[in-house]
C-alpha cells in the first residue's frame, strides 16, 4: 500500500509505514560496531548510492514523518551533498526548518544510515534541490558475520597455515581464499603437503590483508568437496570455521569485507 502525506506534510495515521531507521536491536545495542568514520570510505559508499540512483528515506528530526529523495551530487572538496526534492511541497518546506534529517537507504542487502544537520534550498540545473554538509560518520549495517564475500580475483587473499613437520620444524602453506565471512572461509586445498580432515584444527593461521594488517586465527575444517572451475578443471576446496576469533581480529576482518564490498558497489573492482 502506498503512503501519501496529508496537506500539512504528515502521513495519515492508518498509512504510517514501518520505521526504516536502524534500531538498537539491529546493532546489538552498539552502533559503533557498524559506524564508518573514514572520510574516504564514506565518500565511496555515498558515491555508490549516487551511481545506483538509490532511493533515500529522510526522516524529519526524530518524527515518523519523512520525505523521499536521492543523491544528485557529491562535492567532497566543498563538503556538501545535493539531494532531490520530494514531490510534496509541504514536506520540502518542513525539511528546510528541521535541525536534522535522518537518511536511510540500501546498497543491495546493506542498510545505510546517515544524519544531515539541516538542508538548504539551492539552484540545481534548471530547478532546485536540497544541499547539506557531508556527514562526519555513517552507519553501514550488514550482518557480515553471515555475509560471504567472494575474494576479488585481481586482489587475491592468502591464508598461511603452519604445519609442524616430523623433524619438529614448521612449514607454512600458502592457500588461496575463495570467499570469506565473519564465521569462516573457503580455501583451495593443495594436492599435497597438507592433510585436510573434517574437524581437524589448524592454529595460528595468518591472513595477510591488503592494508598490511594480519588476522591470526584458529581454523577448524568443516567440509571438503570438489568444485569444477569454468574451464572444466576440478579442484578440491575446504570450508573452514573460525574458532573463537578475538574481537580485534574480527574487527579487521569486517573492515576488510566492508571495504571490498563498498569498492565493488562503487564499480571500482
Amino acid at each position: 500500500m502506498e503512503n501519501h502525506p496529508t496537506e500539512n506534510g504528515k502521513l495519515a495515521p492508518e498509512n504510517n509505514p514501518q520505521d526504516l531507521r536502524i534500531s538498537l536491536q539491529e546493532v546489538d545495542g552498539n552502533y559503533s560496531k557498524y559506524e564508518v568514520t573514514s572520510q574516504d570510505e564514506m565518500i565511496l559508499i555515498l558515491r555508490g548510492l549516487l551511481k545506483n540512483g538509490a532511493s533515500i528515506t529522510a526522516y524529519l528530526n526524530d518524527s515518523l514523518d519523512f520525505l523521499l529523495t536521492s543523491l544528485l551530487g557529491i562535492d567532497d572538496e566543498n563538503n556538501h551533498l545535493t539531494l532531490a526534492l520530494d514531490s510534496s511541497k509541504a514536506l520540502n518546506r518542513r525539511a528546510q526548518l528541521c535541525s536534522k534529517l535522518i537518511c536511510v537507504s540500501n546498497q543491495g542487502k546493506i542498510k545505510i544510515q546517515f544524519v544531515l544537520d539541516g538542508v538548504n534550498l539551492v539552484r540545481f540545473g534548471e530547478g532546485t534541490a536540497f544541499q547539506g554538509a557531508i556527514p562526519a560518520t555513517l552507519i553501514r549495517l550488514q550482518r557480515r558475520d553471515y555475509y560471504r564475500l567472494s575474494v576479488p580475483k585481481g586482489n587475491p587473499l592468502i591464508c598461511l597455515i603452519p604445519v609442524q613437520q616430523t623433524d619438529g620444524s614448521t612449514l607454512n602453506h600458502e592457500l588461496n581464499i575463495v570467499n570469506i565471512s565473519g564465521r569462516g572461509l573457503t580455501l583451495v586445498v593443495p594436492l599435497e603437503g597438507i592433510d585436510f580432515e573434517v574437524n581437524k584444527e589448524f592454529p595460528n593461521c595468518r591472513i595477510d590483508l591488503p592494508s598490511g594488517e594480519h588476522i591470526i586465527a584458529t581454523l577448524q575444517v568443516r567440509s571438503i568437496y570438489s568444485a569444477n572451475l569454468s574451464g572444466g578443471r576440478a579442484v578440491k576446496r575446504s570450508g573452514c570455521q573460525f574458532l573463537k576469533l578475538p574481537t580485534p581480529m574480527q574487527t579487521l576482518l569486517l573492515r576488510y569485507i566492508n571495504k571490498v564490498e563498498s569498492e565493488r558497489l562503487a564499480g571500482k573492482i
